[in-house]
């Protein structure tokens, strides 16, 4: 293949030509498309506009690779061409760079393209199992709708919840009484020197305003803005006031609303401020698909919570779950089992066994299809929720009390021991 091919009339711009009766090339090519819009033009080399403008390069050599014709006239072949065009789009630079500057790089880039060019039925068939007939970006439109008025209506369970019990909690009369709990936090400060530091420490709103109305009225804005966001009016404002207002009650709540969702409730109402469209009144036509960062950051949010799920388990060091006997006794010792609790712990043990290795198999090997293409990616996602749901039906986990400490925050450290704060 020559390499220092150039040809004496080069395109406007940088043009990339591919074997058109190659289905696995069309595939490709097709998603390369939406990735580089018009900055990269493609044409396939069964089109007879090729041989007349680039009679310089030999027509077999198409059938070996993709070739890049830049606008200087040199032609690029194999993975470099597939590096370059690739190049146009910020997100995909990094092949490139690899390519000129990690030595090695470019000699297994082209053993592995030369590789993929002589098994091209095969792989086109793995293409098709992967990802399906169609190959385009996907918007994640639709998975975005529905994502945010979910967390809309999670936030909108979590604050009337709370708002029945916040006085009760947390009042000038309450169990944990937040205007006590900052009004001992605040003499500490004061007392060794701690300023503006405090509000990071204890990130909340009620260090104006302690009071049972302003906690009220806290859960009231939080229960308003959810629905706000159900309805999808203003959604990133909202979001980003929701979160606020979580953390400020969470950060006074401390015992009551320490447990594992309201960390993951958290960082998941973080995350989605990013992810929400501007727009105050955002519609799909007229919306931005969001950014790459932010979907690829709540994929590894939910790799994280799964993953570590089961990872906890086998490290906890509890011969149960590494003997798969923990099933022959969760039923009848959760929180308030349900009917259907009662029938999964009527099962024979060896069906409990291959049940606790499944949810393993579950919760330790479907995290990596999050990362994968689009058909594993959807199979990864049903056997996640496919758990949940079992656990659902057989568990009602709307009570559950607390088993361990919660994540660390800044708010933690904080020290509360009885009446008194240390920090």
């Amino acid at each position: 293949m020559n390499r220092g091919l150039r040809v004496a009339s080069p395109p406007s711009r940088p043009l990339l030509v591919y074997d058109g009766d190659c289905h696995f090339c069309s595939l490709w090519i097709h998603r390369w498309r939406q990735l580089t819009g018009e900055a990269v033009e493609y044409l396939p080399a069964q089109d007879p506009r090729i041989a007349e403008q680039f009679p310089e390069i030999p027509q077999a050599q198409f059938a070996e690779a993709v070739q890049l014709i830049g606008t200087d006239g040199a032609v690029c072949p194999g993975a470099e061409a597939v590096f370059r065009t690739l190049a146009q789009h910020p997100c995909w630079q990094w092949p490139l760079r690899a390519w000129e500057s990690c030595p090695g790089f470019a000699r297994l880039a082209e053993r592995g393209y030369v590789f993929v060019a002589e098994h091209r039925p095969w792989f086109s068939k793995l293409t098709r199992w992967c990802w399906g007939r169609h190959l385009e970006t996907p918007s994640h439109s639709l998975a975005r709708w529905l994502f945010l008025r979910a967390l809309g209506g999670i936030y909108l369970v979590a604050f009337l919840s709370l708002w029945m019990q916040v006085n009760g909690l947390l009042g000038h009369d309450g169990i944990r009484p937040a205007d006590q709990f900052l009004t001992v936090v605040k003499q500490q400060c004061d007392a060794q020197g701690i300023g503006l530091e405090r509000y990071h420490l204890l990130p909340t709103l009620c260090w104006w305003d302690a009071s049972n109305r302003f906690l009220d009225c806290q859960c009231a804005a939080g229960t308003i803005l959810a629905a706000l966001v159900i309805l999808g009016l203003a959604p990133a404002p909202g979001l980003f006031l929701l979160w606020l207002l979580y953390l400020s009650l969470v950060t006074v709540g401390r015992e009551f609303l320490s447990f594992q969702w309201d960390a993951l409730l958290l960082e998941t109402g973080w995350l989605a401020i990013f992810l929400a469209p501007l727009q105050l009144l955002p519609r799909p036509s007229r919306e931005a698909p969001p950014a790459r960062l932010v979907v690829w950051l709540l994929r590894l949010l939910l790799f994280k919570l799964m993953f570590s799920s089961g990872c906890v388990k086998l490290l906890s060091g509890d011969p149960s779950w590494r003997q798969l006997t923990a099933l022959t006794f969760h039923y009848e010792t959760q929180p308030l089992p349900t009917w259907l609790g009662w029938y999964a712990h009527q099962l024979p043990a060896w069906f409990q066994k291959i049940s606790c290795a499944a949810m393993f198999g579950v919760e330790l090997g479907a995290p990596f299809l999050i990362f994968a293409p689009r058909r594993l990616r959807f199979a990864g996602g049903g056997l996640l929720a496919g758990l949940q749901v079992l656990i659902l039906l057989t568990g009602n986990y709307t009570f559950v009390s607390a088993n361990g400490a919660a994540p660390y925050t800044p708010a933690r450290r904080l020290i509360i021991w009885g009446d008194e704060a240390q920090v």
